[in-house]
């Protein structure tokens, strides 16, 4: 599923990017004044569907052709986004979707998957919130200190519910390195916020956080020579502690910090199989019965495509959660949510 057709005749990518100032039927939520004055943008779309009958992938795709549309009758030159996420929710049905292209040419997207029927309805109230905080993103002044520089290309969004067990949340920030030099490739990072609600927060049930599984799989990459360049956080972390994430690369930093509570976060992940991933073990009553995460990072490199040469596949960031029910009768189940992540060249 895809937002946009490859196209002979586009902008290209790093005109874009640095024209815009980064590294490259639903109801809407009217952008105040876009039509009038400022920076082109579309209105932030809504759409939801019952549990019985989710929104399908023609839906989403007719959503963000009529974004794209609005973004360009107000000033913009976008024959293709950026970057495209398609939502992959195993076991799932997507019943909420939200999408804007804000006024840095940036598509932001929020999808909530439900488990069940009355996940669903609490999923529409979310999908409302996001397409109003995308409404609240500024427009940025374009200015950078250094030659090369880290840029929002996608925000991207999903929480997956299903009762009793929680629910799993999969953030992400994807950013593209421009100016950086080099004619034959591209670098990209990823900024994950991972978090699992268990269900005896969320729904009163006695299923608990046991073990987190964030993934950064750049082998999905399509496009030859991918190179994890950097990943964080590197080893094992155990206990609480606050966890520096440095990703950057060809000296132009991309870092960020948070605190670790009482778990245990493995380092699985394999540079030379081109994927990152953590292993984040609840250790404590505190820990598994609140909400809990972690925000790992990477980095790779990828060889750079000709101009309106099509769509090649980035990516895939994974967030898997499992839960755990004790007793006499223990029992586990996971909730997986991929964010299946698209260039367009």
């Amino acid at each position: 599923m895809t937002d946009d057709s490859s196209h002979s005749t586009r902008t290209d990518r790093r005109t874009f990017l640095r024209a815009t100032g980064v590294a490259l039927s639903g109801a809407a939520v009217a952008a105040s004044g876009a039509a009038a004055r400022g920076p082109p943008e579309s209105d932030a779309h809504v759409a939801k569907a019952d549990f019985s009958n989710g929104i399908s992938a023609d839906r989403i795709a007719e959503i963000r052709r009529s974004a794209r549309a609005e973004y360009n009758a107000r000033g913009g030159d976008l024959d293709v986004t950026p970057v495209v996420s398609d939502p992959i929710p195993e076991e799932g049905t997507v019943v909420a979707y939200s999408y804007k292209i804000d006024p840095n040419g940036i598509p932001r997207q929020y999808t909530g998957v439900a488990g069940d029927a009355g996940s669903a309805a609490r999923l529409h109230g979310k999908a409302v919130e996001r397409a109003t905080a995308f409404d609240r993103v500024s427009p940025r002044d374009g200015v950078t200190t250094q030659s090369s520089s880290w840029g929002d290309v996608l925000h991207d969004e999903a929480d997956f519910c299903k009762d009793p067990y929680g629910c799993v949340t999969n953030n992400v920030d994807l950013k593209q390195l421009d100016g950086d030099g080099d004619s034959s490739q591209d670098a990209y990072a990823v900024k994950h916020f991972f978090v699992m609600e268990p269900g005896v927060q969320k729904y009163g049930s006695d299923w608990v956080n046991d073990v987190g599984e964030p993934k950064h799989d750049w082998s999905k990459n399509d496009m030859g020579n991918a190179d994890l360049n950097e990943y964080d956080p590197l080893g094992t972390h155990d206990g609480s502690q606050s966890i520096n994430v440095t990703v950057g690369t060809s000296g132009v930093n991309l870092g960020w910090s948070y605190t670790q509570p009482a778990v245990t976060t493995i380092d699985e992940s394999s540079p030379s199989g081109n994927y990152a991933t953590w292993n984040e073990e609840f250790n404590t009553s505190d820990a598994r019965q609140n909400t809990n995460g972690m925000k790992p990072g990477s980095s790779c490199w990828v060889d750079q495509e000709a101009t309106g040469s099509g769509q090649y596949d980035l990516l895939d960031v994974v967030s898997k959660g499992n839960f755990y029910s004790g007793g006499w009768d223990s029992d586990d189940y996971y909730l997986k949510h991929t964010f299946n992540v698209k260039v367009n060249y």
